[in-house]
């Protein structure tokens, strides 16, 4: 059984083996590809993301006996739903704002439901939310947040979606302020990325449940990685660039 610290960092390779390693066609669109039509493309599937995310944390907070776990799991739901202190809004009202500059209806983007792969991605964490024992859905959803946590950014060939990406557009500031509330929440130390593993490294408290977490990790990984590849496919098709044969994770 690994010590906590130890875990830590294994959980952290695990994420950067399994998302980082290899890049996605949406690295590709926001390194060299940047557009309004492309970012479009990520605004809208993104936004079913955040709409859903959430709601998997009150379905986790249900079944979840930890009272310091739930605690953290409503502050992120709080953050993400009501109030965020470093925008005016929450988390999806702020990335509606983005897509709203863009040029897409405010209502349109409440009402729309996700390209085929979106959908796919988001039954994934769906059922792993509701089937699964409250810390393996912790994984498989948290986990999304850890891997723009700084023990996985240090392994490198990172590249996070933050402020800068999106500055190339022009939009107002306001309009991207998503990003700013972003940075603050998941990247730093103590972060939202960071408390994911440091829960995780308190309740995985066996040999099997800390390789079990670790196998949760790998999985909900490579569906992020098969969603933004995806994703950036499509963006690099609405930019007008050439998009390469499907790589694999």
């Amino acid at each position: 059984m690994y010590s906590r610290d130890d875990f830590e960092e294994r959980m952290a390779l695990t994420i950067w083996e399994n998302r980082w390693k290899n890049h996605t066609a949406y690295e590709t669109f926001i390194q060299h590809h940047m557009c309004i039509e492309g970012a479009k493309v990520y605004a809208l599937e993104h936004s079913v993301f955040a709409d859903h995310f959430p709601r998997w944390f009150g379905t986790m907070v249900a079944n979840c006996p930890s009272l310091s776990a739930r605690a953290y799991m409503i502050e992120n739901m709080y953050v993400e739903e009501v109030t965020d202190p470093e925008v005016e809004n929450g988390h999806y009202e702020s990335l509606v704002d983005f897509g709203v500059a863009l040029g897409f209806e405010r209502d349109f983007i409440y009402n729309y439901k996700g390209r085929v792969y979106t959908k796919v991605a988001m039954a994934y964490w769906e059922r792993a939310t509701r089937a699964w024992p409250w810390l393996e859905a912790f994984a498989a959803v948290a986990g999304l947040e850890a891997a723009r946590g700084p023990l996985v950014l240090k392994h490198g060939h990172c590249i996070p979606n933050n402020r800068a990406v999106f500055r190339p557009l022009g939009l107002p500031e306001k309009a991207i302020a998503h990003w700013s509330a972003a940075e603050v929440a998941d990247y730093s130390s103590g972060g939202h990325g960071d408390m994911t593993l440091k829960i995780l490294s308190e309740h995985a408290d066996s040999d099997r449940s800390q390789q079990r977490i670790l196998e949760v990790l790998a999985e909900t990984m490579q569906v992020r990685w098969f969603h933004f590849d995806h994703i950036g496919r499509d963006a690099l098709a609405a930019a007008g660039a050439s998009v390469e044969p499907q790589a694999v994770a």
